[in-house]
């Protein structure tokens, strides 16, 4: 039997603010799989060696979104033209919103021994497909730029938390609301051009650049609706003043098209952005320094254990 290989970031603020919750994971797993903790790229690049090596079956990563995108591109590295085991997030992060957007819920360690059990007792797991985007080498499943970007800047001045999310969101609006300084800062404008499956968006100046391959971008909303069929992802670009954004949240936030001539969005298999300047973006939460051209493809469609 090939086993369960888990990947934990004790970086993260589950971990660092309670490392006996390390301990915990680890003692769940006992002689049950092969549980390692990673500090680093060097730490993830040598797991994934050793978990290819053992060909294992399901590869369990625990930690926030971001530790999941610097995994997830390490084992895609290293495993080559080789598919990745099937996939499970323990969750541990501050949002997991990877994890909700795929329909995996519950503290890490109810999500961990009932893998565990399952897999040893050989009943069934509830499955599901995900494609996760290829961006210039890097692999997530939410990638954006602009206000994207801004925002998760902003909030990552305080203490990250739900609290944190809230109240730099609610500043947002209300600045947002009266084109206030903040909001005028964040929804600073770019020039760029993208295209989207080969065909040039007729924009040249935008506030935001996003995608996304699982419909829930975070807070309960369902901005990528377009995500789900095979090999497509969620591309969205916005050109309109921060006033201008809020009377398209609601509909965002249900998941329904913005009908609105200032918001171009659509399902992609590829998306290429050339800017006139670098900006820096994130991808899954994870932020990353100044770029001036992006390629965005879909990737391999992964298949994730929810239950």
């Amino acid at each position: 039997m090939p086993g369960i290989g888990v990947v934990l970031n004790p970086n993260s603020k589950r971990y660092r603010k309670n490392p006996e919750n390390l301990k915990r994971m680890g003692f769940i797993v006992g002689e049950r799989g092969d549980c390692h903790q990673t500090n680093n790229h060097f730490d993830i690049r040598k797991v994934a060696e050793e978990f290819k090596r053992k060909e294992i079956e399901i590869l369990a990563l625990s930690g926030g979104d971001g530790t999941s995108h610097q995994t997830l591109t390490t084992f895609f590295q290293v495993y080559g033209d080789q598919p990745l085991p099937k996939i499970t997030f323990l969750r541990g992060g501050t949002f997991n919103t990877i994890a909700g957007g795929l329909g995996i819920h519950g503290e890490p360690e109810f999500i961990l021994t009932n893998l565990l059990y399952k897999y040893h007792e050989g009943e069934p797991f509830v499955e599901t497909r995900a494609d996760i985007m290829n961006i210039n080498g890097k692999y997530g499943f939410i990638w954006g730029m602009g206000v994207v970007h801004r925002f998760m800047e902003n909030y990552y001045r305080g203490i990250p938390s739900h609290g944190q999310a809230i109240w730099t969101l609610a500043q947002m609006i209300g600045s947002a609301a009266v084109n206030g300084p903040l909001a005028c800062r964040l929804f600073e404008r770019f020039d760029g051009e993208v295209r989207v499956n080969g065909q040039l968006w007729p924009f040249r100046n935008y506030c935001a650049i996003f995608a996304g391959s699982v419909r829930y971008l975070g807070f309960g909303s369902q901005v990528f609706h377009f995500a789900g069929p095979p090999e497509t992802f969620h591309a969205i670009g916005l050109s309109l003043p921060p006033r201008g954004v809020l009377r398209h949240v609601p509909r965002m936030f249900l998941g329904r098209p913005a009908r609105s001539p200032d918001i171009l969005e659509e399902p992609a298999y590829e998306m290429t952005v050339k800017l006139e300047e670098p900006k820096g973006f994130i991808i899954d939460g994870e932020m990353h320094p100044p770029t001036d051209q992006f390629v965005v493809r879909s990737g391999p469609r992964l298949t994730v254990l929810v239950g």
